[in-house]
């Protein structure tokens, strides 16, 4: 009794593991939820039945890889992918199962060496837990650094307790020992997936709200530049009278400055930059006005095309990100000055803006270092870097004496 109870907690903990590594790799389509629960059945169940029937180590792991290949058809990616993938779990598996045999086998009889199958299970979720370290690095922007490494010491902790407790004589303290590890260890996943979902919903709703604000702030140009409009048609006729009046006299240097000043009446100076892309319009136009509040000098040189194939999402979290630190940076500064810069050409987008800045800063690596820029603008930009180096590129960081430098090169399609 006592090893068909472990053999199912064991298996079911398993599967949960299986479903972290099948989610580091592939990407789930959510609307699969149901079909994805009754192939976890079908897991199970096949694998408790070929091993009861069988105990061949060969027809257990073609089990395991084949069941493992239906759990991953409600994964996105090609089946080439999948195959590996599930490869890949199923050797950790093998080889984690074992290293635990191993270890084990001093303490345990030959009876219950099923004991040693909750030392498996935690350490492949240890090896689970270090792979998302190394793929989520490179390609997510929104994981949670700190919280996870944390997170991580407990599938870590649990292995060591694990291997303590099967030295235990009575059997049943034994099995709730490993069932409360198990437990633990599954816990540490589950808060962990739910720290990193709520940090992605909270810096989508930091940017969601300044996508707002900056539609908030287009509208009200575009209020402005219709009222100049209306009033330029209101007033036209007075102002071809007085134009026909100065022609009449031969005034050509008063028409000249007439015509001049209509014009800087009916330009809006607020609207800096003109892409082509509403949403990248608003949010620098809005970022740029807000650097003109603090007496900030703006020169902006940008000639990006309209239907440029970048993600217009990403690349306003990285203008933003980077814009917001370097007003924040030169509001701060004696001589406070901003020039950006956007330029594309042969495929690639190139991304300069510099800013002047107050105090020493030192840069090293890429990285800015110092306690004030740890708190603030280092950390701005790291999550940048990590999002350029997400769409292939490189974001270079530097300091001169008069400006910080921020230069990035995207590639485009």
């Amino acid at each position: 009794m006592e090893y068909y109870l472990i053999n199912i907690i064991c298996n079911f903990f398993l599967l949960l593991v299986i479903r972290q590594f099948l989610g580091d790799f592939l990407q789930f389509e959510t609307g699969n939820r149901i079909k994805r629960a009754v192939f976890s059945v079908c897991w199970l169940v096949g694998t408790f039945a070929v091993n009861e029937l069988f105990h061949v180590p060969v027809v257990n792991l073609f089990t395991n890889v084949l069941l493992m290949l239906l759990i991953s058809s409600v994964y996105e990616g090609k089946l080439i992918k999948k195959l590996a993938v599930c490869m890949i779990i199923a050797v950790l598996g093998a080889a984690c199962d074992m290293l635990a045999y191993a270890l084990t086998i001093p303490f345990l009889g030959e009876s219950d060496y099923f004991y040693s199958m909750a030392l498996t299970v935690v350490f492949l979720l240890v090896i689970e837990r270090v792979l998302r370290i190394t793929i989520r690095r490179g390609k997510s922007w929104d994981v949670v650094g700190k919280e996870m490494l944390v997170l991580s010491g407990f599938p870590i902790l649990a292995a060591v307790l694990l291997y303590c407790v099967t030295a235990m004589e009575a059997g049943i303290y034994r099995l709730i020992a490993c069932i409360s590890v198990l437990g633990i260890s599954t816990l540490s996943v589950i808060l962990y997936n739910r720290l990193a979902i709520n940090l992605g919903d909270r810096m989508r709703k930091i940017y969601l709200e300044r996508e707002v604000e900056a539609y908030k702030h287009e509208m009200e140009l575009m209020r402005i530049s219709d009222r100049k409009e209306q009033n330029l048609r209101h007033d036209l006729r007075h102002h071809l009278f007085e134009i026909e009046g100065l022609a009449k006299q031969g005034e050509d240097e008063k028409i000249c400055t007439y015509i001049d000043e209509l014009r800087r009446t009916f330009v809006d100076s607020k609207q800096m930059v003109h892409t082509g892309e509403y949403e990248t319009d608003s949010l620098i136009n809005y970022l740029l006005d807000n650097a003109k509040n603090h007496q900030i000098d703006v020169t902006c040189d940008i000639k990006i095309p309209e239907d440029i194939d970048v993600s217009r999402c990403k690349l306003n979290v990285i203008v933003g990100n980077l814009l917001e630190n370097a007003i924040e940076a030169a509001a701060q500064a004696d001589e406070k000055r901003i020039v950006l810069t956007m330029q594309f050409s042969a495929g690639i987008l190139f991304l300069q803006i510099k800013n002047t800045y107050n105090g020493p800063v030192r840069v090293e690596g890429g990285h800015v270092l110092g306690k004030k820029s740890q708190n603030n603008h280092g950390i701005g930009l790291r999550s940048v870097q990590d999002l350029v180096r997400e769409q292939n590129g490189s974001l270079d960081i530097s300091v001169t004496d008069q400006f910080f430098v921020a230069e990035g090169m995207i590639p485009v399609g």
